[in-house]
């Protein structure tokens, strides 16, 4: 007899009173404030809930993978293991393309792994296209929903890069009907962390999304063949964002190794013969680098000069 864990645990998935959801984000899109929010608002409505997260990057501030659960009985399971997801939610949609990334610090999850299982049900895409335009990487059957989530955000807000996570659960209202959008923007509203004004402008936003969100029942999805080289892979999905960049004043530079790259949230930085390196591959330009360098050595300037003088030398 052929014994499969993954088997047995997908059946007691099945039969437990749980319900799992998968998040992709992109680091720094404030997908685990979202998720924190989400969470609280299933709490308010007499739930139990739980937020697991997997962080990318050395010592990363930001996060690319995060699982949320509810139940209406306090037996909701631990861990950041993605089991069987009722549902995937991608916050940008260039993380559709395949997660080659497991090499990196703290990337334990493939989220390719997860995809390519999850082959009906519901999936929800932050994109300006129509659902019945996503391009997925296997075959899929079930209901797509997407929005603008990202564009939503830059018009009201106009800060580049977008941080519209909290904009996108507009479109998990919509496309699951689990929870009101009274009491999601009630839960935004009481989150701690945010201001006022910036809570204020983030329920804007989710209401803008949940009314523009589009969901398509019984729709097929045909795989599309997708790149498969790390480095065209990383780079899309790294460098979407990328207007200036970080360079070093080495007459600053007086650290015996580079303290603001421990606080990368990319592991773009590294100390190689007593200098610093940024690896402009994989950098988000989130100028976390220029704010933890105590030496104040590091500043940002234009991508395309700094791409230039980085090929000249």
């Amino acid at each position: 007899m052929e014994l499969s864990v993954d088997k047995a645990v997908r059946n007691h998935v099945s039969q437990s009173s749980f319900h799992e959801f998968a998040l992709f984000c992109v680091a720094r899109q404030g997908g685990r404030t979202a998720v924190e929010i989400l969470a609280r608002a299933f709490i308010m409505d007499g739930k139990y809930a739980y937020v697991g997260q997997n962080l990318t990057g050395l010592r990363s501030m930001g996060t690319n993978t995060l699982i949320f659960r509810y139940s209406d009985i306090d037996n909701v399971p631990p861990g950041i293991s993605i089991i069987k997801p009722e549902g995937v939610m991608l916050m940008h949609e260039a993380l559709i393309i395949p997660d080659l990334s497991t090499g990196l610090a703290g990337a334990t999850i493939n989220r390719f792994e997860v995809l390519k299982r999850h082959t009906g049900g519901l999936l929800m895409v932050c994109t300006p296209k129509e659902p019945k335009d996503v391009e997925y990487p296997v075959d899929f059957h079930g209901s797509v929903a997407t929005v603008d989530a990202e564009g939503i955000f830059v018009e009201k807000v106009g800060i580049q890069p977008p941080t519209s996570g909290i904009t996108s659960l507009g479109l998990f209202v919509k496309a699951t009907g689990l929870i009101k959008l009274e009491t999601l923007s009630r839960a935004i509203m009481e989150h701690e962390r945010l201001s006022k004004r910036v809570r204020e402008i983030n329920v804007a936003c989710m209401e803008v999304a949940y009314e523009k969100a589009e969901v398509a029942h019984d729709i097929t999805l045909k795989a599309k063949q997708v790149p498969q080289k790390d480095n065209d892979i990383m780079a899309e999905i790294s460098t979407l964002w990328q207007t200036d960049l970080p360079v070093c004043d080495i007459r600053k530079c007086v650290c015996i190794e580079c303290l603001a790259a421990y606080c990368c949230p990319e592991a773009a930085i590294r100390w190689e013969d007593e200098a610093i390196i940024f690896d402009y591959d994989y950098c988000k330009s989130c100028g976390t680098c220029v704010m933890e360098c105590p030496e104040n050595a590091i500043r940002m300037e234009d991508s395309r000069i700094v791409k230039e003088n980085s090929m000249a030398k």
